[in-house]
């Protein structure tokens, strides 16, 4: 989370969605700790709007996404996502002007040390099965 995000922002005039790739770590403790709600509303280090409420209230009329987004574990301490994936419905429901997320499901970062697929256990991937499942991704794109 950093305060430069209208530093990146190139203009309402080339500027059709806005997106935020963000992660967050399941491992207590560990770097970047947390839920959705950590995703969405991450402040930055030294005070500031998080992401959600710099996109909403600078750019009220642009939609936002996540266009991606994960949880993830150290590959050698493996720990439940469960209770993070839990949080996803509510955050989003909570945070009504997302209009989009796309998940990055991979068992192995570019560095080789973070797992962030679904999967990672039977538990996690039954959480992620009940977010994907919600009926607020039956949607008809017009």
């Amino acid at each position: 989370a950093a305060s430069w995000w209208k530093d990146l922002y190139p203009g309402d005039d080339v500027v059709d969605w806005i997106g935020l790739d963000s992660y967050v770590s399941v491992e207590k403790g560990y770097y970047h700790y947390g839920d959705m709600g950590d995703i969405l509303d991450r402040k930055p280090t030294g005070g500031g709007l998080g992401w959600y409420d710099w996109a909403t209230t600078t750019h009220p009329t642009k939609p936002i996404m996540v266009a991606e987004w994960g949880m993830y574990h150290r590959r050698a301490v493996v720990t439940d996502k469960s209770a993070a994936f839990n949080s996803v419905i509510p955050q989003l429901k909570a945070h009504p002007k997302v209009k989009a997320v796309v998940y990055f499901d991979t068992a192995s970062d570019d560095e080789g040390d973070r797992d962030i697929s679904v999967n990672s256990s039977p538990s996690s991937l039954a959480a992620f099965k009940k977010v994907a499942a919600d009926p607020m991704f039956n949607v008809t794109v017009k």
